[in-house]
């Protein structure tokens, strides 16, 4: 069900008819003249309206054309989906068609032009198999065009080479919302049709989310290089040599729903940091510089020597005496602890690989609302 069709090798859109009186001359014009041809092969065309209110063009006769039938609802996506690109500097081509440098032909739902650039809109109504999407997208990769697929089916490959997410249609409303995957995503344990919440991070209406992806606002790892809002945990303690009353870190948390809500916050430790990183004692005491945690009573945290573990590591200290303050009882007292003060910290590209927690957090893909995130 086509959204094109070609009149003496100019491209006729159906999207840019934009009311019934013109829709019905070009039916009556193509009636008499039969000037309108198929861009998929060279049979004629009929003039039809879908069940869901899409004007489009269909064979006059099938015969040996291999393109295959569209349903109402995918037609509509496609709609949307040209809706979203001419909101934005980009251009829209439905059904455009292209080769790899093997001769591999590849026709996509939506391609968007700007300049060189190009990006193919992929909506998958029907089940689609992990190894075919990846042939796909490798045969896109090979023309130098990004792919990004919109599936109907819940399970589906989801990654930074593939970015891939589910369509969802609203029979009464008559509109799709897409679904971003979260960092619980993972297409071996959903089921094909599932909606569990949390499989799903954020619900964006398919006009915007295509605007939005354009715009630079869709995005792997949005928090990388990103100044965050920082959160101190610190629990007071009696300092174990000098027995006086004292502060210590126990978690440091990226807070960044602060700046994307809904994103998970990061938890982490001044010993995650240091020994799960390049330079991670380094890093550190650049988040918390000694004479911003002695303003809010807290001891500075440093490397020293520990006779029980026969070296040195990055540990809490007493504000007062400087003794190290073992991280083996800190558990002790994790429950307890507070919010000191908030920083602002940034996560380096290489922490997102090396640091667990911030890897299961980060490596996935965001939506950045631009009303409620401006300047991210």
């Amino acid at each position: 069900m086509p959204l094109r069709c070609i009149d003496d090798e100019k491209d006729i859109f159906s999207f840019e008819i934009t009311n019934d009186e013109e829709w019905e001359t070009l039916r009556k014009t193509n009636g008499t003249k039969k000037n309108l041809k198929m861009a998929c092969c060279d049979s004629g065309v009929v003039l039809k309206i879908s069940k869901l209110g899409t004007r489009y063009f269909s064979h006059t006769r099938r015969g040996e054309c291999s393109t295959a039938p569209e349903t109402p609802e995918h037609l509509l996506a496609k709609m949307k989906v040209i809706e979203g690109i001419k909101e934005t500097d980009w251009e829209p081509y439905p059904e455009e068609s292209g080769k790899n440098s093997d001769g591999c032909l590849w026709r996509a739902d939506v391609l968007a032009k700007k300049n060189a650039a190009r990006i193919a809109f992929e909506i998958q109504w029907t089940r689609q198999q992990n190894d075919q999407t990846e042939s796909r997208q490798k045969r896109y990769a090979e023309s130098r065009v990004r792919g990004l697929w919109l599936f109907r089916q819940s399970d589906f490959p989801a990654s930074k080479e593939i970015p891939s997410f589910k369509l969802e249609y609203d029979t009464e409303l008559k509109s799709f919302a897409v679904l971003i995957p979260s960092h619980y995503y993972d297409p071996s344990f959903v089921s094909t049709r599932s909606v569990a919440a949390h499989y799903w991070k954020q619900k964006i209406p398919l006009v915007e989310f295509v605007a939005g992806a354009l715009e630079g606002r869709l995005r792997y790892a949005p928090l990388l290089n990103v100044q965050i809002p920082v959160e101190i945990h610190t629990v007071n303690i009696d300092c174990w040599k000098c027995h006086r009353d004292t502060s210590v870190v126990i978690n440091v948390v990226f807070a960044a729903s602060k700046i994307l809500p809904g994103h998970s916050d990061i938890f982490t430790t001044i010993y995650e940091m240091s020994e799960d990183i390049q330079n991670g004692a380094e890093a550190v005491m650049n988040l918390l510089p000694s004479n911003l945690l002695k303003s809010y009573g807290i001891g500075a945290v440093k490397p020293r020597y520990s006779k029980t573990m026969g070296g040195k590591y990055l540990s809490n200290g007493c504000l007062h005496c400087d003794a190290l303050q073992g991280r083996f009882f800190e558990h002790e007292f994790a429950h307890e602890s507070t919010i000191a003060f908030e920083t602002v910290g940034v996560i380096r590209n290489e922490w997102a690989a090396e640091i667990n927690n911030f890897s299961k957090k980060l490596n996935y893909w965001w939506f950045i609302d631009a009303k409620k995130n401006p300047t991210i």
